[in-house]
């Protein structure tokens, strides 16, 4: 930055409040599969076939989700982008868009469920004991979770929690990576996910069974055993939500007939999961994703507790401005945690970042 009265505004003021959508898809089976002698072979030269394999997972995923939401999205959709691919590591791909209403959540998600069927279609065909199994949470930013820039281009560099930085990820979210509570829990949830169930956040599943409007959404959500997660909302049991993914799988009718002899095979009411949900993440303290059921209707108001939070970063970039300005490059320290409510995410960087393992 120079000492010159910076042109872009948005450098210096607060971040909006964004929600995002985060999607996972791990393909199963894939560390037995690398060692298999099938995996092993040598099709073309040097190369063993499970590079070839997971290169066309690497590719060909990403191309099929753009589509499938693309021949879904509507008028009520808006203008948010399919979500795009935010990190490749190992056998997992994650996804990540900022997402503007209900309608937007929902088709993203029935989008992915259907890429996850076509590609395990594909899977299948080829007979390599593959398979896929998937996740999604939301995240609410700039509280109580944040963007870090890991990638300035062409020297730029943004202030914590400001517009600018925001609508950089927004834009470009592979430069950027995410912390927070929600990114946390959503990376722990996923392990949970199996071929056979499509697992959902809390707040996700939340918003859904909410909405008195039909949103479009294309599945129903259970509810299995909720469990410790390490971590994770103070100890308290995190339910596990998911919807089925069990088409063209031989397990269909067996786990089907599992549920009934294990009284499991019933789904929750709508308004009764909505009101457990409510419940839920009022005793651990999560607020509620704040969006529109469609494009076209007005904006809601976030939650308070980003309202307390943007008061006191205005006061603070108006600080850093007034140095910037006068030529004083030093920087003051952003406000105390303690006087801005879930301001800096009680957590490290997720593991995604450098490994593949479960969050610390």
């Amino acid at each position: 930055m120079t000492s010159t009265e910076p042109e872009n505004e948005a450098l210096y003021t607060p971040a909006e409040y964004r929600v995002r959508i985060f999607l996972s898809v791990d393909l199963s089976g894939s560390t037995a599969f690398k060692n298999s002698r099938v995996g092993e072979d040598h099709d073309n030269g040097p190369t063993p076939r499970w590079v070839d394999v997971f290169q066309d997972f690497y590719s060909r995923f990403p191309v099929l989700f753009q589509t499938h939401f693309a021949s879904q999205r509507t008028a009520l959709t808006g203008d948010d982008a399919a979500p795009s691919l935010w990190k490749a590591v190992g056998d997992e791909l994650v996804f990540c868009g900022c997402v503007s209403n209900k309608r937007s959540v929902v088709t993203a998600v029935n989008a992915f469920v259907d890429t996850l069927h076509d590609y395990r279609s594909h899977l299948r065909e080829k007979d390599y004991g593959l398979d896929l199994k998937g996740c999604s949470w939301l995240a609410a930013f700039p509280v109580p979770n944040r963007a870090v820039q890991l990638r300035p281009k062409e020297g730029t560099t943004f202030i914590s929690a400001t517009e600018a930085l925001e609508a950089a990820a927004d834009a470009d979210p592979f430069s950027f990576d995410f912390l927070g509570k929600a990114i946390d829990s959503g990376f722990r949830i996923a392990h949970a996910a199996t071929p056979e169930r499509f697992i959902l956040c809390a707040q996700l599943a939340r918003l859904i069974a909410s909405t008195e409007e039909n949103l479009g959404f294309s599945h129903q959500i259970r509810l299995d055993q909720p469990t410790l997660l390490k971590g994770v909302n103070r100890g308290e049991p995190y339910p596990i939500l998911y919807i089925d993914t069990m088409a063209h799988l031989p397990s269909k009718s067996l786990r089907q007939k599992e549920r009934a002899l294990l009284n499991r095979h019933k789904v929750p009411e709508k308004a009764d999961l909505a009101a457990y949900l409510r419940e839920y993440c009022n005793l651990v303290s999560t607020d509620e994703i704040m969006l529109r059921d469609s494009s076209p209707e007005s904006r809601r108001t976030p939650p308070e507790s980003y309202t307390r939070y943007q008061s006191a970063m205005s006061e603070h970039l108006k600080q850093e401005k007034e140095r910037e300005y006068s030529g004083d490059e030093q920087s003051g320290p952003e406000p105390e945690n303690g006087s801005i409510p879930d301001s800096i995410p009680e957590t490290n960087m997720h593991p995604l970042a450098t490994t593949n393992e479960a969050v610390r």
